[in-house]
């Protein structure tokens, strides 16, 4: 009995050493390896930067402000497009800017039917749970992850995101990009399941979004990221980040290049805020919507991404122009092209220290662009001293060492005036239409993502069509009347048919209307003098005309695009901020909304 007690012991003994030096020897350390490699990580899919949604009316009436509601027993649907392919996704919630907490009672993530419809595949819908609980409160100031949820999804997918409110509940902690939120009444779940009746769609009528009647802003409550579970070796993440002139496409169109040359792995997630700073806080009466200083919101935007591996930065020129503006000079912090620099050098040091690749854009063109206040343009407009701070910047940019590379916009001016963007880029001279977005995506490298050029296609190939048409149009215009008032009279009036051809166009084919966009176009006469370059990365790309069958199915004149939208055929000649008298007229309306909402909510308790 001893015998088999101590074989039994020295059994033990031998199986602990042998497991020992197992886990020590190379092809233990090799197995390991292989298996969580193969295991995968998780990468981020999609996100936006979140800021305050609230609108203090300090200055105009103490203590009090502004901001949405969600009623209650509604349902809010959020519809937007992951960006890389996984099996399992994550989403983070955030009540970073409340006084109070929220409760979200039941969520769920669905396949979409649709781009813009609110509209879901019925079958599909999939409840996100937190702690295995469909029902989260999130206490103010505090962001939660829900459990992983196992939802396979493609590179470039589109799904939606509800989420039902049993109370009324404030928007305080909102994104203002990449997605579409739809709200309407009723419960689109029932104890986890997919309704079956009527509640696959909701009214489109009901998007929630801000517009200064130039560009719109759409509003994502409380959602600040997903991620996505991949088992490439190569799957990672981009982070685009910057000011009001990268809140728009531009991060997608690049996704869509990336994914035509075979690149579903990476994840690029766009963390633009609209009127954003470098180094300051936003001032003045929406300076909430404007966001933290990227200075300070760069480790939560970037750094704390998943599997990020690259950053795109624009930022400085609102820490520029805003000294200059009538009604934010006051308050904004004044700071010297050197003071930038200095920040630009920290966040290179803060992405080096993090193993993360950091390129920055050059400043792109703006003059033109007028500011608005209270309904009034004028409040801040170019001038060649602001201009001169700007290329300060992007002397820089194009010329330090400490960064990973940079992008040039200088391609997107209009050739007749270097300091304007060319017009079809841009509704009001700042910020870029959908054309100019897929401009931009295609001034930057694949390369500095590993991408190989060769497989990848440009943006405007894809989206079927040409942005640099009137630019050439321009240039051809700009040529003829050179070569006019260099002609001698006598053969100005037998060379005028051939001078004017490449500028008389059928006025349906004026490059700043839709029709320039949706409807297959004529080509202008080519001109030995004309230097526009090729559309997309120049030394290789060759791009067809505009495509209407490819790039528009709408019948209103907008292009065909993902989630910054904005409608070039209703364009204004005022500024791209919000309109500050509308906002007041908002307060007011709002403040007796949630008046009757609150005294209704008071009568169904009571009742």
């Amino acid at each position: 009995m001893r015998n088999v007690k101590l074989f039994n012991c020295l059994k033990s003994a031998v199986t602990v050493i042998l497991a020992f030096c197992l886990a020590l020897s190379p092809s233990a350390l090799f197995f390991g390896t292989k298996a969580d490699a193969a295991y995968g990580k998780w990468i981020s899919t999609w996100a936006t930067s979140l800021v305050n949604g609230s609108i203090e009316l300090g200055g105009i009436i103490p203590g009090a402000a502004v901001q949405d509601v969600i009623p209650s027993k509604s349902t809010i649907r959020t519809e937007l497009s992951v960006t890389a392919g996984g099996s399992m996704l994550k989403f983070k919630l955030s009540n970073q800017f409340g006084k109070s907490a929220i409760t979200i009672n039941e969520a769920s993530v669905a396949r979409t039917d649709g781009a813009g419809k609110a509209m879901i595949v019925d079958g599909t819908q999939t409840p996100i749970t937190f702690d295995g609980k469909t029902e989260v409160t999130i206490p103010a100031g505090e962001i939660i992850w829900s459990d992983a949820i196992e939802f396979k999804t493609a590179a470039l997918e589109k799904i939606s995101i509800s989420m039902h409110f049993r109370n009324l509940t404030y928007i305080t902690s909102t994104g203002l990009s990449n997605g579409r939120t739809f709200m309407s009444t009723g419960l689109l779940m029932s104890s986890g399941k997919a309704s079956k009746v009527n509640y696959t769609s909701l009214p489109t009528s009901n998007e929630i979004n801000i517009s200064s009647g130039t560009v719109t802003y759409h509003t994502i409550p409380f959602l600040s990221c997903i991620n996505t579970y991949n088992t490439s070796d190569g799957a990672c993440s981009a982070v685009f980040i910057g000011d009001s002139t990268l809140v728009n496409d531009t991060y997608l169109h690049y996704a869509k290049r990336l994914v035509s040359g075979g690149e579903k792995d990476i994840g690029v997630v766009n963390e633009a805020v609209i009127g954003n700073k470098l180094l300051s806080d936003g001032t003045g009466l929406i300076g909430n919507l404007c966001g933290k200083a990227m200075i300070d919101r760069f480790s939560r935007d970037v750094l704390e991404q998943a599997g990020v591996k690259y950053c795109f930065v624009k930022i400085g020129l609102n820490d520029i122009a805003h000294q200059y503006s009538k009604s934010l000079s006051p308050s904004t912090p004044k700071f010297s092209p050197q003071d930038i620099i200095s920040g630009y050098k920290a966040l290179v040091r803060m992405c080096h220290n993090k193993g993360i690749k950091i390129y920055f854009f050059t400043k792109s063109p703006w003059k033109g662009y007028e500011r608005e206040f209270l309904g009034q343009s004028g409040d801040l407009t170019w001038s060649e001293e602001i201009q001169k701070l700007c290329d300060e910047l992007t002397n820089w940019v194009k010329t330090n060492s400490e960064a990973d590379g940079f992008i040039d916009c200088a391609d997107l001016a209009d050739p007749s005036n270097p300091y304007a963007l060319c017009p079809s880029f841009t509704p009001d001279g700042a910020h870029l239409t959908e054309i100019g977005s897929i401009a931009l995506a295609d001034l930057i490298p694949v390369e500095y993502v590993g991408a190989d050029k060769t497989k990848c296609k440009t943006a405007a190939s894809i989206a079927g069509i040409d942005p640099y048409k009137e630019k050439r149009q321009i240039v051809a215009k700009m040529n003829a009347n050179k070569a006019n008032s260099t002609t001698k009279p006598s053969e100005d009036a037998a060379k005028a048919p051939v001078t004017e051809a490449p500028t008389a166009a059928p006025a349906t084919e004026t490059p700043t209307l839709p029709e320039q966009v949706t409807s297959t176009p004529t080509e202008p006469a080519t001109s030995p003098d004309i230097t526009v370059s090729s559309y997309g990365e120049p030394t290789t790309v060759t791009v067809k005309p505009i495509d209407g069958n490819k790039t528009n199915n709408n019948s209103n004149g907008k292009t065909d695009s993902g989630y910054n939208v904005i409608d070039i055929g209703s364009i204004g000649t005022g500024g791209g901020s919000i309109v500050f008298i509308l906002i007041l007229i908002t307060a007011i309306v709002a403040s007796g909304i949630v008046v009757v909402l609150t005294a209704n909510k008071k009568r169904e308790e009571e009742v």
